[in-house]
């Protein structure tokens, strides 16, 4: 008999096309630095994370191909249940049309072309760029919700589409006002103007990860984020986790004015690093879709452990994320399972 996982659901092959059709009208081309007048070149398809150097150190062969996993390349079924997982390459992996080729190419030379330093400089130029492609990313969301034509729109409950699209406002008028404290910081050289927790461990750990994250609550389970109070700024820490040369490093970044964020970060500095990895891998599963990890560490996991995995994101990005409490994962991404125990050769 025919295995009927192979005969595809009308239902979800139509939901993937409305899901493709929101994402492509979505679409903006625009260059997040703050001086136009520098802009060379075309904007091109940046990536987030460095292609080469840490993409390559975590893609692995899937079918005779080098490839990726990430959250958001599943398969999903009409009522967004996430079912499995499909390879990616890293060419296509966290990239966003957010600069253009003058700036994507020099502004990130110090962190494209060296080992991480641990410098403010460093620190600043990741947070910065994660920070680009969240914003990018949340205008683009905007933009979509916005579009009546979009088949996804038209069938979304007018009350679910009305507080999607007051979030989404909310949070983009607080990223404008932020995205002008980094431009000020960056146009000035501050790199310290930011603060930081940051992770270090020796030892390649096959995940990247650049993003904003929006906790409801902190560590300690203090308050930092109401989504539907128009009358509560957005607290926004940023966070970076990348492998580079014979270590695994984690940039955690607050602005000034943040102080739930700056808790947060205080929170974690406190934590023994056992607690410190675990909480981590928690905040990233539970806030960050620019998530990306080695075909090694998805194949090596248990069939139980696989959905366990999916089930975590899922809870945590479909509306019930846990709203009074600091969500545990049952995964910790620095385990010593999951750690790449040889170097790619170089190609």
């Amino acid at each position: 008999m025919p295995d009927s996982k192979l005969a595809p659901d009308p239902r979800v092959i139509e939901f993937q096309k409305m899901m493709s059709s929101f994402r492509k009208l979505g679409m903006i081309k625009e260059c997040f630095h703050h001086d136009k007048s520098q802009c060379r070149g075309d904007i091109k398809q940046s990536h987030s994370i460095q292609r080469n150097g840490r993409l390559s150190i975590i893609e692995g062969d899937v079918n005779g191909n080098q490839s990726l996993y990430t959250f958001t390349s599943g398969v999903v079924t009409e009522k967004s249940i996430l079912t499995d997982l499909k390879p990616l390459g890293k060419k296509e992996a966290s990239t966003f049309f957010g600069f253009c080729d003058e700036h994507d190419t020099k502004l990130f030379s110090p962190i494209e072309n060296f080992p991480f330093d641990g410098s403010d400089k460093h620190r600043f130029l990741h947070s910065y760029r994660s920070y680009a492609h969240s914003y990018h990313r949340k205008h683009e969301e905007h933009r979509a919700y916005n579009d009546e034509t979009l088949e996804l729109v038209k069938r979304m409950p007018a009350e679910h589409l009305r507080q999607m699209r007051l979030a989404l406002a909310l949070a983009l008028k607080d990223m404008e006002g932020r995205k002008g404290m980094l431009d000020a910081l960056l146009e000035h050289e501050e790199y310290d103007g930011l603060e930081y927790f940051v992770f270090e461990k020796k030892g390649l750990y096959p995940f990247a990860v650049s993003s904003l994250m929006s906790p409801k609550v902190s560590y300690s389970n203090r308050s930092m984020n109401n989504h539907l109070n128009p009358d509560k700024p957005f607290s926004h820490p940023i966070i970076t986790f990348l492998p580079d040369s014979d270590k695994t490093f984690v940039v955690v970044a607050a602005f000034p004015d943040d102080e739930m964020s700056i808790r947060l970060l205080d929170e974690l500095d406190a934590l023994p690093d056992l607690k410190v990895e675990k909480a981590i891998t928690s905040l990233i599963i539970a806030n960050c879709e620019n998530t990306f990890f080695s075909p090694a560490f998805w194949q090596n996991l248990q069939k139980d452990e696989k959905r366990a995995l999916l089930d975590e994101f899922l809870v945590n990005t479909q509306g019930s994320r846990y709203n009074r409490k600091f969500f545990h994962s049952r995964f910790n991404f620095f385990d010593s399972r999951f750690e790449i125990k040889k170097l790619p050769a170089s190609k």
